[in-house]
């Protein structure tokens, strides 16, 4: 009876119970492949799965933000510590990890080394010789970002900017040092188990320039060490070299396995230098660049002489009226008595064939110099331990101050190869714990005066319109050093004025107009080296023009104004209006300021790289502009 209830139901309810279960059916094809995304996939990094469109939005991402990663310099990995006292010890003894079934001695395992007792010498570090300071200012590529190996200086990315590259040469008897390394860890009196040819192969750990500079007062300050320049890729291996092994981590050993590598030595000796975009001359250590300025300094005083020699040539031409000398006769000479037939044939053959020897010594130019020079630098094919000639070694510095004077001195270290051993004589015990060997220091240097970047001259006194003997103010000039080029622009200032303020760079205007289609503004790497404005304000306020009457001898007075200012230092000075009351330096560097903005620049090529032939187009424009000037 139960059953036929249960049967009944199901009839009476039949069509409910269908659709229940397709709409069931429905919900899991529902969720099954609408909601439930069945095309989707999981992706790495992701909880829910992505659509494929949503995937490849995803991967676009991805690869985006790993292309700014790739673009950035990684990160500087600090070195492991904690494994640095096992590193050295494997590297004493590297039979300690053998199987402990092998029964082999290992020297040097235990709390205490077993090591020989040895006795050497330190060896003398030859002093630096034929010291020399030179400058070179223009306008230069400067890196915008930290440079390291991996991202040098060629490769970084950088403005043009003006800089004052100072730097100091010297020649280093390489072969004195070798042999006094080679006699002192590898001589013919050392026992022959002392002998380490390691220890005898030199490894430079620095070249260390100082300077100090003159006060105002004379005197010079104390000397300071200066750091190396902002181009070098090893810069921070170098700076982070410490003095002694109390503040180091670890020994000598590994130091010297760091600055072994070929271009760790030769950034050291002869680091880069930076390329210059504007610049009078390119690049030389400075004996070579001191010598190359003085022939252009004579080659431009001759082509003035000839200048001058050629326009009075052609004033005498229009203005010569003096009368044309006779022509003279030639006598002939008569033959010498009792000369023989042979000696008259001699004497006519070596009268005709003999051509006169000419003695005029071949005048140097600049590229001899440059090729003298490009002789000096090491290739690598170089191979220190083999030169038998003194090495020409340099130093820079790139933080110079322009309008101070300088002195420099410059040494060179090397790496004490047993510092922290037992090993040393009673005399040079205290050199245990030193990690770098160091020459004296060379004699200072003659003063380097590194000029200002911009001058104010006072030309004339402006008088007020009603009243002519009253001096209102003055007409100044100023001359502003920019971008590799000296521009000047003359300023009418009065009491309580700035001297000098923003203004249009009409010069490059006018030749643009001259030029036409052939000027360009641009240098070879797409930087604007000719802007339309250029900011003369000098930071000097002018505070007063005053009178001084000075009698003379024949009592009649001198007048002469003076104008007080305020400069940069905030001090109230003063200084003559005119060029004819100015003192002689003044009065020399106005001229050479002249001198330059007549002569132009020089706009270094790409054919060539840095330093390369100057652009055809960038010597129009110094042809244009030295015409303007005349």
């Amino acid at each position: 009876m139960k059953n036929k209830n249960i049967l009944r139901l199901l009839e009476n309810h039949s069509d409910k119970i269908v659709l229940a279960v397709c709409a069931l059916i429905s919900l899991f094809l529902l969720w099954t492949y609408v909601i439930g995304n069945p095309y989707g996939q999981k992706v790495r990094g992701q909880r829910k799965k992505l659509s494929p469109s949503e995937i490849d939005t995803y991967v676009k991402r991805q690869i985006e933000a790993s292309i700014d990663k790739l673009d950035r310099s990684a990160p500087p990995l600090p070195p492991g510590k904690k494994y640095i006292s096992e590193y050295e010890r494997l590297f004493q003894s590297p039979l300690s990890e053998v199987s402990s079934t092998v029964r082999i001695p290992s020297p040097g395992v235990g709390d205490t080394v077993i090591e020989e007792d040895r006795l050497y010498a330190l060896p003398l570090i030859p002093p630096l010789a034929e010291v020399a300071v030179g400058r070179l200012r223009g306008a230069a590529k400067i890196p915008t970002e930290e440079l390291s190996p991996e991202r040098p200086y060629s490769s970084a990315t950088s403005e043009v900017e003006d800089i004052d590259l100072v730097t100091v040469s010297a020649q280093f008897d390489i072969k004195a040092l070798y042999n006094n390394f080679q006699q002192n860890f590898a001589g013919p009196r050392l026992k022959t188990s002392w002998k380490d040819p390691r220890l005898a192969a030199p490894v430079f750990a620095r070249l260390e320039l100082e300077r100090r500079a003159k006060e105002e007062q004379g005197s010079w300050g104390e000397w300071t060490s200066v750091s190396r320049a902002d181009i070098d890729s090893y810069r921070t291996l170098i700076r982070e070299l410490p003095m002694t092994l109390d503040d180091s981590s670890f020994g000598v050993d590994i130091w010297k396995a760091q600055y072994e590598p070929q271009d760790v030595q030769y950034s050291i000796l002869q680091p880069e230098a930076y390329s210059f975009t504007v610049s009078r001359l390119e690049w030389m250590a400075p004996e070579f660049l001191i010598e190359a300025m003085d022939i252009m300094d004579k080659e431009a005083q001759k082509a003035d002489r000839e200048r001058l020699e050629e326009r009075r040539k052609r004033n005498e031409k229009t203005t010569d009226t003096r009368r044309t000398p006779a022509r003279r006769t030639q006598t002939r000479q008569p033959a010498r008595r009792n000369a023989r037939p042979d000696d008259m044939m001699r004497g006519m053959r070596e009268n005709t064939m003999t051509p006169a020897r000419t003695t005029a010594r071949k005048e140097r130019k600049v590229d001899d110099v440059q090729d003298d020079f490009e002789k000096e630098q090491l290739t690598d094919k170089s191979v220190l331990k083999s030169m038998q000639e003194p090495l020409l070694v340099w130093a820079h510095d790139d933080t110079a101050e322009p309008g101070k004077t300088y002195q420099y001195r410059i040494r060179i270290g090397v790496f004490n190869p047993i510092a922290g051993k037992n090993w040393f004589t009673e005399e040079q015990a205290d050199f245990k714990n030193q990690i770098v060997l160091w020459s004296d220091y060379s004699d200072p240097t003659d003063e380097l005066a590194v000029p200002k970047q911009i001058y104010v001259f006072p030309m004339e006194t402006i008088a007020a319109k009603e009243t002519p003997n009253n001096i209102e103010g003055v007409q100044v000039e100023v001359a502003k050093y920019y971008l590799g080029q000296w521009r000047d622009f003359s300023f009418d200032v009065y009491p309580g004025q700035i001297i000098g303020y923003e203004v249009e760079d009409d010069q490059d205007k006018d030749m643009q107009a001259g030029l036409g289609e052939d000027y360009e503004m641009m240098d070879v790497y797409g930087m604007d080296l000719d802007p339309e404005t250029i900011d003369f304000t000098s930071g000097v306020t002018l505070v007063d023009v005053v009178k001084e009457v000075a009698w003379g001898t024949s009592l009649r007075p001198s007048i002469s104004y003076k104008m007080l200012y305020y400069g940069q230092e905030e001090e109230l000075r003063q200084l003559v209006i005119g060029k004819s009351a100015w003192n002689s330096d003044l009065r020399k560097t106005h001229d050479e300021i002249k001198d330059d903005i007549a002569r132009g620049v020089k706009r270094r090529g790409s054919e060539m790289g840095p330093g390369g032939p100057a652009d055809p187009t960038m010597l129009r424009r110094m042809m244009m502009r030295q015409m303007m000037t005349q």
